[in-house]
């Protein structure tokens, strides 16, 4: 026979009722609040719009805009012109600095103690035949003579060629005219320098010039017209090399001064803008001018600058460098317009 089922402990009916109602009551009061907090989120802030409404009335300035008065604009000494057009050269950028002229100047010292040791060897020689050619000393003597001759030659020879290929034309010339170069250097009438190009980057052809510009005296460029190859390559760059002559630099050029090459290639000119020096400024790492659109109204426009020009000529900009032959520019007082576009924004001084 199975088992009798243990009958289910039943819940006293008082104890269900409380619970029904507790539960009711709870459900209730949750609902009452959802209501509370979806009126609140739906009722407008009187205050909220009152504090907001002023700020939204006000226009605020327009980024990269200033708006200036002529009379503001004159007492600011604002001046404006229309960007230069013009061509440039192509060129290709390149980094250095001042060479040591010491290693030249051992050079030539081993270069003329060789040179000597060959004149002499060279004359011993050629009275060794001489006497030989009376009976006046013996073969032996000729031979060692002219062994100790064709030595020096070669010794010479080299130190030349090595001389040649590390800086160039000025060791083909003759022992004097080689002392004065170096007499020149020294005096610091001729300064050497050596520019190295980007990684990767090669030139198939030798450039015709060289414009270059020293860190500390970039409104005073110089000029070399003499460019030959560096006989080595940069160990940490592997970057093609050359050697620039300056002659009668109007500063001194010191050993180890950084310096900036543009040198200029054989291809076609590159059209472009002239803008002066004045009209550029420098603002949140980026350089800029200020161009008018309307009688009052100037804007700040980017541009890429590309190459200095010589003396007070300013900077090179390409066509896609941010400017139009009809853009109107601030040459003078762009600096004054930069920190009145800061005050009306809220910000803080130029750089």
């Amino acid at each position: 026979m199975g088992e009798t089922p243990m009958p289910l402990r039943l819940i006293p009916m008082k104890k269900l009722i409380n619970l029904i109602l507790t539960l009711g009551f709870l459900a209730g009061l949750g609902y009452v609040l959802m209501l509370g907090v979806r009126k609140q989120e739906e009722k407008p802030d009187a205050d909220g719009d009152e504090a907001t409404a002023p700020a939204e009335e006000a226009e605020a300035p327009e980024d990269f805009t200033v708006m200036l008065e002529k009379e503001r604009a004159a007492a600011l000494g604002v001046d404006k012109d229309q960007p230069e057009k013009m061509e440039l050269q192509a060129t290709r950028v390149a980094f250095g600095s001042v060479l040591d002229p010491t290693a030249l100047v051992a050079l030539d010292g081993d270069l003329a103690a060789a040179e000597s040791a060959l004149n002499a060897s060279k004359a011993e020689s050629d009275r060794a035949k001489e006497l030989f050619a009376t009976n006046n000393t013996s073969k032996k003597n000729v031979e060692a003579s002219e062994a100790q001759f064709q030595a020096d030659k070669i010794k010479t020879q080299n130190l030349t060629r090595s001389a040649q290929m590390q800086w160039g034309a000025v060791f083909n010339s003759d022992p004097a005219q080689r002392h004065d170069f170096i007499e020149q250097v020294i005096a610091g009438k001729v300064a050497l320098l050596r520019v190295d190009l980007m990684p990767g980057d090669a030139l198939p052809e030798l450039p015709k010039s060289a414009r270059v510009v020293v860190m500390g005296r970039e409104n005073q460029s110089l000029t070399s017209s003499i460019i030959i190859p560096a006989a080595t390559t940069d160990v940490r760059t592997q970057a093609q090399g050359f050697i620039l002559r300056i002659e009668q630099p109007p500063f001194t050029l010191r050993p180890g001064m950084a310096l900036t090459a543009w040198l200029e290639l054989p291809e076609k000119a590159r059209p472009g803008y002239a803008i002066p020096r004045s009209a550029v400024i420098r603002h949140d790492g980026r350089t800029w001018v200020y161009a008018q659109e309307e009688a009052e109204k100037y804007v700040r426009k980017p541009i890429a600058l590309d190459t200095p020009l010589e003396a007070d000529k300013g900077w090179f900009i390409t066509e896609a460098g941010g400017l139009t032959a009809d853009d109107v520019i601030v040459t003078t007082g762009a600096s004054s317009l930069l920190s009145e576009e800061l005050k009306a924004q809220g910000g803080g001084e130029p750089e």
